[in-house]
């Protein structure tokens, strides 16, 4: 009987310990504020933001993180639970056309914790790969960025690229830079091919 009882509380502390490891990357698609523990989804590949989450409607009313000119974006990760259910550390993909339908990898140049021994947040830097153009959203000028913890919780995050960075995704994507050269009193535009 007694081994019963055991097992019993055994396997409840079990699942209550995995419901309650959570970790989510602010600022979170379709989330209004700093996300909660309620806001933590779990993405898969039939739900790249997590169950619940219509990328649609949320991607334009979100709050974006902006990419610079070089497609850095910076967020941040916040965990509700300390080791590595907990986790802190990402993996990010990015779908320039903002529908959760064409992810690719980026590259995390600073991450988080994979086993934090507390609860709170870390930065997290990451960059779209080289010629990435976002054309999601209503201004065409929005990607979808999506992140998993190694403990599998994450979200998406909306990015807004500027035409800055527009323009040199395209000049990245096409090999040529336009400069200005100065000729005596004359300012003429020319255009390099980089190889």
């Amino acid at each position: 009987m007694f081994s019963k009882v055991w097992t019993s509380a055994a396997l409840v502390l079990a699942l209550a310990l995995q419901v309650s490891a959570h970790a989510a990357i602010s600022p979170a698609l379709g989330v209004k504020g700093t996300p909660v523990r309620n806001n933590v989804k779990r993405p898969n590949n039939a739900n790249p933001c997590g169950s619940g989450v219509n990328i649609a409607s949320t991607l334009d009313s979100s709050t974006a993180v902006t990419a610079n000119a070089a497609g850095t974006i910076n967020a941040v990760a916040i965990n509700f639970n300390g080791g590595a259910d907990g986790s802190r550390k990402v993996t990010a993909k990015v779908d320039a056309t903002g529908t959760g339908k064409n992810f690719v990898t980026m590259t995390v140049n600073t991450n988080g914790d994979a086993a934090p021994t507390n609860v709170g947040q870390q930065n997290i830097v990451a960059t779209l790969p080289a010629g990435t153009k976002c054309t999601g959203g209503a201004a065409k000028n929005k990607c979808l960025v999506q992140f998993v913890t190694t403990a599998g919780f994450g979200n998406c995050v909306a990015v807004t690229q500027p035409a800055n960075a527009r323009a040199n995704a395209a000049a990245a994507t096409t090999g040529r830079k336009t400069r200005r050269v100065a000729v005596g009193l004359i300012d003429l535009p020319i255009s390099l091919t980089c190889s």
